[in-house]
């Protein structure tokens, strides 16, 4: 498969987190089943066509869940729908799978922002500052964000942020 993450000069850093490959058999077989389902109840020269848009369906979703992308570029982390200044950010984490799974699970503060994909193992838990949100929303304590290549991320937003003193 095709490397996800890419280090484009000029925008930071970009990466589209593809569902695994092995998805999209399982989600034919699954829309095969749903589809065969409707053999009971229509007549039997129209058995093909809810098979056909079962598969279809849900290839598109298998498709559509590995669309979820994260970027750092123009001063602000873009995960999915969500844009994060990277002026709020006090202090970047790497999280090892398991650890990210800990942050998310019981240990985690409810009120944190989640852009976990499970299919992705490592990721980052990015500790906001004390600015207030721009709405009337309760602001998040931190973020946590599911990336292949935490380190990389932690590297763009560092570089666009020179003046950001740094945790070791």
């Amino acid at each position: 498969m095709i490397e996800p993450a890419t280090h484009q000069a000029g925008t930071g850093y970009s990466e589209r987190m593809w569902t695994p490959w092995w998805w999209y058999p399982v989600g034919s077989l699954v829309g095969v089943l749903l589809g065969a389902e409707f053999a009971f109840i229509i007549p039997a020269w129209l058995t093909w066509l809810p098979i056909v848009l079962s598969v279809l369906v849900s290839l598109l979703l298998v498709w559509r869940l590995g669309s979820a992308t994260i970027r750092v570029q123009d001063g602000a982390l873009l995960a999915g729908g969500r844009s994060l200044p990277l002026t709020r950010i006090a202090q970047a984490i790497d999280l090892t799978p398991t650890e990210l799974r800990r942050v998310v699970g019981r240990h985690g503060d409810p009120l944190a922002h989640n852009f976990i994909r499970s299919w992705v193992g490592p990721g980052l838990q990015l500790v906001l500052t004390d600015q207030p949100a721009e709405d009337d929303r309760i602001p998040e304590p931190y973020w946590l964000i599911s990336t292949r290549h935490p380190d990389r991320v932690i590297a763009a937003i560092d570089a666009a942020l020179p003046d950001r003193p740094t945790e070791d």
